[in-house]
């Protein structure tokens, strides 16, 4: 069976769009997955790739506040693009309503993945959701208000969702951690996370609502290994300044190879069943 998977992007300015050697990672451990369960090579559309874009909702008005401030330095460039996203990710009763534009680019992906599935299938498809950073709150915001106002598409069905550097227990004390007790409900939800990620955080441990929705919050240490010879030691050599450890290991999800496996792995578990 068909299985699509949404990409939706993080904070910052990188990456925008699905790197292709994390792709690739995850379609040759889904493959892999396949054939040692026995079954024969799956198909190369086996795995639909798509994505929901949103940064070009915010980049203007960050891009415009950079030239106006003078914005130098990685810490403050760091500032600008990643915690400006959260600012201007927000419910305003006026315009512009960032919220609003960026949760419609979240339904119309939706839409369109729905809209190519009806005309391939008369079941369900699967669907799997990868986000990063600032975008895991982005897709469970718009699968809850899909689900909430009951236009979420009944041509697919939610079988995965993985969070990597996920914020979303900080979004908690916008509500208040008591009052924070509606998360979406995937069939698997799987939260990657780095202890040096200055973003991502463990999502089980908010309170009993997520700790029953979220399968594993997949604690990812250290943060060096996994990556390839060249790569680790680079990454090696960055842990041992924690402030850089910090701000750099929120983007080394993408060529983490434990997290394209479990992913990969995952999926070829559910290729047959």
């Amino acid at each position: 069976m068909r299985h699509v998977i949404l990409f939706v992007h993080g904070m910052g300015t990188k990456p925008y769009t699905l790197p292709a050697a994390f792709q690739r990672g995850i379609t040759e451990a889904f493959a892999r997955g396949v054939r040692e369960a026995g079954h024969r090579a799956p198909p190369a559309e086996a795995l639909a790739w798509r994505e929901a874009p949103w940064a070009d909702v915010v980049q203007p008005d960050q891009n415009a506040l950079k030239r106006r401030l003078d914005v130098r330095g990685k810490l403050r460039e760091f500032m600008v693009s990643s915690l400006g996203d959260v600012v201007a990710y927000a419910k305003l009763p006026y315009p512009p309503d960032k919220y609003g534009q960026i949760q419609r680019r979240f339904a119309e992906a939706m839409r369109a993945i729905a809209e190519e599935a009806a005309a391939r299938a008369t079941t369900p498809t699967r669907l799997t959701i990868i986000s990063h950073s600032l975008g895991s709150v982005i897709a469970s915001d718009g699968v809850y208000e899909l689900q909430q106002s009951g236009q979420f598409p009944t041509q697919l069905a939610l079988v995965n969702f993985f969070t990597m550097g996920s914020p979303i227990a900080l979004f908690g004390l916008r509500y208040g951690l008591e009052h924070f007790t509606k998360p979406i409900r995937p069939k698997i939800w799987v939260n990657f996370f780095y202890p040096e990620d200055l973003v991502g955080y463990p999502l089980k441990p908010l309170n009993a609502a997520y700790h029953q929705a979220v399968d594993e919050d997949l604690r990812l240490a250290p943060a060096w290994a996994s990556a390839g010879l060249w790569r680790g030691i680079t990454r090696l050599a960055i842990a041992q300044v924690p402030l850089l450890r910090s701000l750099e290991s929120h983007s080394w999800y993408f060529s983490d190879r434990r997290v394209s496996r479990r992913i990969g792995e995952l999926l070829a578990q559910q290729w047959r069943s």
